[in-house]
C-alpha cells in the first residue's frame, strides 16, 4: 500500500475564497493509512537526518503526527502553539500564510545545541516551516531537516526552505492549479 493524493480530500474556497485546501481526514479515518503515514514519516526522517533531539510541529495538524514521529525517532516533542496557549515565558514569531497572518510560540528553554526536525502535515508556500525554523534558531537549537506528509505542487514551498533538507511523502495537485487558486 502506498500513500496517494486520492487519500486527501480537495476543498475549494476554504478557509477562504480562492484557497484550495487539502483535508487529511480520509487518511486519518483509515487505520491502515494512518499507520502507514506514521511509519513512512519516521523512515523518511531517519533517512534524511538520522538522530535528532526534538521534533517541532505547529498547532493543530502538526500535532497529529508530530508526537508519534518524535517517539519513533527517540526524540522529544516541541509544540509550536498559537498565542495565549502556553504559559510564560515563550519565544514567538509572526508569519504570513496564503490566507492571512499567524503567530506561533514555543518554550525555548533547554534547546541549546539541540538537533531539531521540523514537521507539518503539508508544505505549501513554506511560511509555517520557515516560522518554525526561526523559533528553533531563536531557542539556540539547529534545524537539521524537515518532513511533511504532503506538499502542494507549484507554490514554492521547497524553494522557500532553501538549504533545509526536506522529505515529502505525497505530492498534491497539478502544478499551476493551486497557483491560480491562491492568486484569485
Amino acid at each position: 500500500m502506498t500513500l496517494r493524493p486520492e487519500h486527501f480530500r480537495s476543498v475549494p474556497d476554504w478557509p477562504k475564497q480562492g484557497i484550495l485546501f487539502y483535508d487529511i481526514q480520509p487518511l486519518l479515518r483509515s487505520p491502515q493509512l494512518l499507520e502507514l503515514a506514521s511509519r513512512r514519516l519516521i523512515e523518511a526522517a531517519r533517512e534524511l537526518v538520522g538522530d535528532v533531539d526534538f521534533v517541532i510541529a505547529p498547532e493543530a495538524r502538526g500535532f497529529i503526527f508530530g508526537p508519534s514521529l518524535a517517539i519513533g525517532l527517540g526524540a522529544g516533542f516541541i509544540p509550536a502553539r498559537k498565542p495565549d496557549k502556553l504559559p510564560p515565558d515563550t519565544i514567538s514569531v509572526d508569519y504570513e500564510l496564503e490566507y492571512g497572518a499567524e503567530q506561533l510560540h514555543i518554550h525555548g528553554q533547554g534547546n541549546d545545541g539541540a538537533r531539531v526536525l521540523i514537521h507539518d502535515d503539508v508544505l505549501a508556500t513554506g511560511g509555517t516551516a520557515l516560522a518554525l525554523a526561526q523559533l528553533v534558531h531563536a531557542s539556540g537549537a539547529a534545524v537539521v531537516g524537515a518532513v511533511f506528509l504532503s506538499q502542494v505542487a507549484g507554490l514554492g514551498g521547497r524553494e522557500a526552505l532553501g538549504a533545509i533538507p526536506a522529505a515529502v511523502l505525497v505530492d498534491l495537485g497539478e502544478k499551476g492549479e493551486e497557483e491560480e487558486a491562491i492568486s484569485k
